[in-house]
């Protein structure tokens, strides 16, 4: 069985500012065999085109970009921001969701994140736990 580790749109502009925790953990994840796992609505939250997000680009090459969801899959995504406990102030995201629901599907316990706290509230909706790298 493959190994997985999902990343958020948060690890996407960690990586993206140079982040050398990220690219440490990422090679390292590679190295044993892990895939990264990146959602496509991830993708569509990060992705401006142009020059500058060649870095991004290079990097995409090493990852899944995971695009297999189903209609009942974003009902589901629906269902979580509904139940979800949130931080005061926040709003939900149905982005989150589907990192959280990404790592279910791929039978993973670790995200990497700029936002542990939303995805721990979204993860407990699915009586789930996490390993949330914050990046």
């Amino acid at each position: 069985m493959t190994a997985y580790v999902v990343y958020d749109s948060g690890a996407m502009i960690a990586l993206e500012r140079g982040s050398a925790k990220l690219r440490y953990l990422h090679r390292a994840w590679r190295a044993t065999g892990v895939t990264p796992v990146v959602p496509g609505p991830v993708l569509a939250q990060v992705w401006r085109g142009g020059a500058r997000q060649y870095a991004l680009a290079e990097f995409l090459k090493q990852c899944q970009v995971s695009l297999d969801y189903t209609e009942n899959d974003y009902r589901r995504v629906g269902w979580m921001l509904g139940q979800a406990d949130l931080p005061p102030k926040k709003r939900p995201d149905a982005v989150d969701a589907l990192v959280v629901l990404t790592a279910v599907l791929h039978h993973t316990d670790t995200v990497v994140t700029s936002d542990p706290t939303d995805l721990d509230a979204y993860a407990a909706t699915l009586g789930r736990k996490f390993d949330l790298v914050a990046v």
